[in-house]
């Protein structure tokens, strides 16, 4: 009866072990980035490094899809700050599962070190927080 249990115990345990991405990830996306400017190249190659699957075009009937939108403001009024945003959205549903608002400044002076940086904190965030549904 022990043997039993014991080995019911270590196969519960590496079936648990093969599963370490939280099901709020996008592991199991793949990221869809259809821009063809530096910092989207350089953003695909960065995600790409950290393991994350990256298309370049759309694909009907493949795996579930992120896609990458992104967009700069600026404030107004006087010393006005410029943001950059990225959202990454579930081409299905719209939930956006990953989002990186910063000023664009602090990101790097070069599209290849502001890339680095948002792969940084897209796939920090693609790990630790739920996607939000859209209003």
């Amino acid at each position: 009866m022990k043997r039993g249990v014991v080995a019911s115990c270590i196969v519960l345990l590496t079936s648990c072990l093969a599963h370490t991405h939280p099901a709020s990830s996008l592991r199991g996306y793949r990221v869809l980035i259809e821009a063809r400017d530096s910092l989207s190249d350089y953003l695909a190659s960065a995600l790409s490094h950290r393991g994350f699957t990256v298309g370049r075009r759309i694909k009907g009937g493949s795996h579930p899809t992120a896609a990458l939108v992104t967009f700069v403001y600026t404030e107004a009024g006087p010393g006005p700050a410029t943001w950059f945003n990225a959202r990454l959205a579930d081409t299905r549903s719209g939930v956006v599962v990953a989002a990186v608002t910063a000023p664009l400044d602090s990101l790097g002076p070069t599209a290849r070190a502001r890339a680095e940086s948002l792969a940084d904190s897209l796939a920090a965030r693609l790990t630790s927080h739920p996607p939000v549904s859209p209003p």
